[in-house]
């Protein structure tokens, strides 16, 4: 058995989802500790603003982004592997104007919006600032992330800048001062700066030399994919964040505050899905469009082994650790131990299912990816609307774990149509299956 898991750990593609895994599990356990910390030096009140400004702020990110940051990740690798510096030039130069444009009037419709709800012009103005820094971070990590190596894009955007924050409310906690959610946009936005900073000095020293490069451009296909990486960016965020802003409207910003600390805690599982989409963005393509058949399937059948070990550790996490995990946010959160519970199905059902979501778009068939997301965010919606004034948060999260499951269903059904492959866990019966019968066949050949 020890011979068989070192063994295991020595493959190439085992090593590299199990860091990204790493890395992502650090960047969850980081944010974990930044959410509950700043629990315990704000107010219920202030705390449910604040998880509600910071899911209107993720989501107003990604509709600022336009999809840019999807199509990079879809075309660089596309034009590395066919040696189009000119394209490459291109794809940039459009993705960064595209951005910087639809950026600036997002950050004025929330600054419009916030102002006419009567919000202080203090927290409009960091929320507003959180928000651009946080889309370039989100645009910077993908260029990293395909350019230089992973660590340099998803360490800056969800890892390094978190550790100086949580440094800053261990010493308000110590000194026992009380923050508002304005404070804490202001300080996320000064350390998430500096790894905006690093990320642009990493990928100007790896770009290849572009001055004496005319760009060129593929209109066309840039628009026709951006246009469907964006509506599935938006609904993918909406699936992450919506909820925090519908539990705040429908019922109050502590039960908001509540249900934000319980999503996060479920999503060690959406932790294991973001990093196979990390590893998946960075491998699959490549050998996708090198029609390397072989090890593309491979590469899948590994993280579906890394997969299954990670769901079966984090339910047994969530079910025993759980009501310790909540407990960590405050006294009142403990008594959600069920909500948590029914949100985390939801997630490991997500993350068995595989990086299906990648696949499909970084294979070409975005267009069929948004219509499924769509409909997930449709059903999750007409559940809340449903049953939170029946069940309350408990409904929120029943609604939430059941349109996860039917869309990532649907999504791996989609996947094995119009790629061939199955990402899912499931790969793995299969492949046993087969090579049992193999045996069987060699065990009859040779008795013959």
């Amino acid at each position: 058995m020890i011979r068989s898991i070192l063994q295991f750990l020595r493959r190439d593609v085992t090593r590299g989802v199990v860091g990204t895994i790493l890395l992502k599990v650090g960047s969850g356990a980081l944010a974990f500790a930044l959410f509950s910390l700043a629990a315990r030096t704000m107010s219920p009140d202030g705390f449910g603003i604040f998880a509600t400004w910071l899911s209107v702020a993720q989501i107003a990110a990604v509709v600022g982004l336009v999809g840019q940051e999807s199509l990079l990740v879809r075309f660089l690798n596309e034009y590395q592997v066919g040696d189009r510096p000119d394209l490459t030039k291109g794809v940039l130069l459009s993705s960064l104007k595209i951005a910087s444009i639809a950026m600036l009037i997002v950050i004025a419709g929330i600054a419009i919006a916030a102002n006419m709800r009567g919000d202080w012009w203090l927290l409009i103005l960091a929320v507003s600032a959180y928000t651009a820094v946080n889309a370039g971070v989100m645009l910077g990590s993908q260029v990293a992330r395909s350019l230089v190596s992973i660590l340099m894009g998803e360490g800056n955007r969800e890892f390094f800048w978190r550790v100086i924050v949580v440094l800053f409310l261990i010493g308000m906690l110590l000194t026992h001062r009380q923050l508002d959610p304005a404070e804490l946009f202001a300080v996320m936005t000064i350390a998430m700066s500096v790894s905006l900073a690093t990320q642009i000095i990493s990928i100007a020293r790896v770009l290849p030399n572009l001055r004496g490069t005319a760009a060129s451009s593929e209109t066309s296909r840039w628009r026709s994919s951006a246009l469907h990486f964006w509506l599935a960016s938006i609904l993918e965020v909406a699936n992450q964040y919506f909820d925090v802003i519908l539990v705040y409207w429908m019922l109050d910003p502590v039960t908001a505050g509540i249900y934000f600390a319980a999503s996060r805690l479920a999503n060690i599982f959406a932790m294991v899905s973001a990093a196979l989409y990390t590893f998946g963005a960075r491998r699959l393509p490549s050998l996708y469009f090198s029609k390397n058949q072989p090890e593309f399937e491979r590469t899948l059948r590994l993280m579906a082994e890394v997969t299954a070990l990670c769901v079966a550790a984090g339910l047994a996490t969530v079910w025993i650790g759980g009501p310790y995990l909540l407990s960590l946010f405050g006294p009142h959160f403990t008594e959600q131990h069920l909500v948590l519970i029914v949100l985390a199905i939801g997630t490991a059902i997500q993350a068995a299912g595989g990086p299906s979501a990648a696949i499909l778009q970084l294979t070409g068939h975005e267009r069929i990816y948004v219509p499924v997301v769509a409909a997930n965010v449709a059903l999750r919606l007409a559940g809340f609307l449903i049953l939170i004034p029946w069940f309350g948060l408990l409904g929120a999260a029943v609604s939430a774990t059941v349109s996860l499951a039917l869309a990532t269903i649907a999504l791996n059904v989609l996947c094995r149509r119009r790629t061939g492959v199955d990402p899912s866990i499931l790969v793995l019966l299969r492949f046993n299956a087969v090579k049992r019968r193999n045996y069987a066949v060699r065990g009859a050949e040779s008795g013959d």
